[in-house]
């Protein structure tokens, strides 16, 4: 489980990903790893874009259906495949040259409350 939310944030900074967090989606709509058929099973986490309040932007941790690692299969099965892992809040106006951090913060938040919940 932390292998999996490592990852996801590693290829969220190496990859420049973060960067998405402060463009316009959708709600429900993916943030990060990008979609693809193969990703559901290589990515076994994503970030999908929440309602816009004012200039932030709620972003929502969650586990994909296709996801095998045991304690997420075990949340994913407990909660439903929309189940929130964890959520957190982004300034959709953060200055280009402050998004990575912005980004980091709301990263460590992200996980570390995932990390609670699965255990």
């Amino acid at each position: 489980m932390s292998k999996a939310i490592k990852e996801l944030g590693e290829q969220l900074f190496t990859t420049k990903l973060y960067t998405k967090l402060f463009q316009t989606q959708t709600p429900g709509k993916r943030i990060a790893p990008p979609q693809a058929n193969d990703n559901k099973t290589k990515a076994p986490l994503r970030l999908d874009a929440g309602e816009v309040i004012g200039d932030w932007k709620n972003v929502y941790l969650q586990v994909n259906s296709q996801a095998q690692n045991e304690a997420l299969v075990k949340f994913r099965k407990k909660n439903g495949t929309d189940a929130k892992l964890a959520s957190g809040k982004i300034n959709m106006k953060t200055s280009e040259k402050e998004q990575e951090e912005a980004a980091k913060a709301l990263w460590n938040t992200l996980a570390s409350d995932a990390k609670k919940k699965l255990g």
